[in-house]
């Protein structure tokens, strides 16, 4: 979607009323403020940590001259592989996805993600989801704890929750969960590129710039390789396959929007990244984006990056509608991203107390390919 083309948006046209099954998340403030404030992670979290950076201090950027100074650039820049591990940061998030290939043909997708909130305490929640998508069965599972359950890495991490691994140490990552009688183990190694997310205008790689709304650091490993077994009906299955993984961090309040965002693996070995950011109105506040190939990596123009949406699912269980069909033109060609299963919503009440819509996806029009779709805050569109 051009810039340009973006007011009140399309978003408005998929505003919902609230259900009688799911009330505003304000009506439980009063007898439940403790509660809301440690479980402020993830998609959701409400709580900024005490550490504010000074480029988060003003909405506007200073000028020098003719040129504007950009907040990022008073941020210490990306450092890795020190920056895998932890940080003291308001809200922060570890996430892999990706389509898994057995010997049979038979075919899987899955996503992890660990989030660590920093508000009135420290809190971690893990989500896993495992699609079977010869059969379209869905498994998923969610754990949260306070505190961080971590072994201490000096350029990783090592969380250990209810059974459930997911780790880094140099190259080498680990992923291992078990939840409703299925369970998911993959090494991945992460020898290829990483990927430092900027705007197209930016001269700082590795941050992202949410105006009013704070600012991030953002970077991804396209394709990292995979090799382990799921465990289906008693069955252990080796799988394989290109794994997507995302590490994003920051003083910064996703309760002031939502996002479609894409994770593409084009068959010319090209990566595409999306990330388009709208209001509760359905305004948009960022669209960004990154094309990666074997030279190097280009951050996407806003006007550059046209969406269109498509067919809407309207979840059975929430009542919330996601657009899960999309035309995508970039400056490459254009492509149409369908779900290979429409039922992929995450009821995360327990954990983050919102709901998102997370799975596996196929590209199709100017390059095969396929990859994940996420879709976020459609639940509070025309909301107040």
């Amino acid at each position: 979607m051009k810039s340009e083309d973006k007011g009140k948006g399309y978003y408005g046209r998929y505003r919902r009323r609230g259900s009688s099954r799911r009330k505003d998340w304000r009506a439980y403030v009063a007898p439940l403020f403790a509660i809301v404030a440690v479980l402020a992670v993830g998609l959701y979290f409400v709580q900024m940590s005490d550490r504010e950076p000074p480029a988060t201090a003003s909405t506007a950027p200073s000028v020098t001259g003719d040129k504007p100074v950009e907040r990022t650039a008073a941020l210490p820049p990306l450092n890795l592989p020190a920056d895998d591990a932890p940080h003291a940061s308001g809200m922060e998030w570890w996430y892999y996805n990706g389509i898994l290939d057995a010997k049979t043909g038979n075919r899987y997708a899955f996503h992890v993600a660990v989030f660590v909130a920093n508000g009135l305490v420290k809190h971690t929640v893990m989500h896993v989801a495992l699609t079977d998508l010869q059969t379209g069965r869905r498994f998923s599972g969610q754990s949260r704890t306070g505190g961080l359950p971590a072994k201490s890495t000096a350029s990783g991490y090592d969380f250990r929750q209810d059974g459930w691994q997911v780790a880094a140490n140099g190259n080498a990552h680990v992923v291992r969960a078990e939840f409703e009688g299925v369970s998911l183990a993959l090494d991945l190694n992460a020898s290829g590129p990483v990927v430092a997310h900027r705007a197209a205008d930016s001269a700082t790689p590795g941050l992202l710039d949410f105006g009013k709304s704070g600012i991030s650091y953002y970077y991804s490993r396209p394709r990292m390789a995979a090799q382990g077994e799921i465990q289906i009906a008693g069955r252990q299955i080796p799988v394989s396959g290109d794994v997507w993984f995302d590490h994003q961090w920051g003083d910064f309040d996703v309760l002031s929007f939502g996002w479609n965002w894409f994770a593409l693996h084009l068959a010319d070995g090209s990566d595409v990244m999306l990330y388009d950011l709208f209001d509760s109105d359905g305004n948009n506040v960022l669209t960004s984006g990154t094309v990666s190939t074997s030279k190097g990596s280009t951050p996407l123009k806003a006007s550059e990056i046209e969406l269109t949406p498509g067919r809407k699912w309207t979840s059975p269980d929430t009542k919330v509608s996601y657009v899960v069909e999309w035309n995508v033109k970039l400056p490459s060609g254009t492509y149409s991203i369908k779900p290979f299963v429409d039922s992929s919503e995450f009821e995360a009440q327990q954990t983050t107390a919102n709901v998102y819509w997370e799975g596996p996806v196929k590209v199709s029009g100017s390059a095969e390919g396929q990859g994940f779709m996420e879709l976020s805050g459609y639940e509070r569109l025309g909301r107040k």
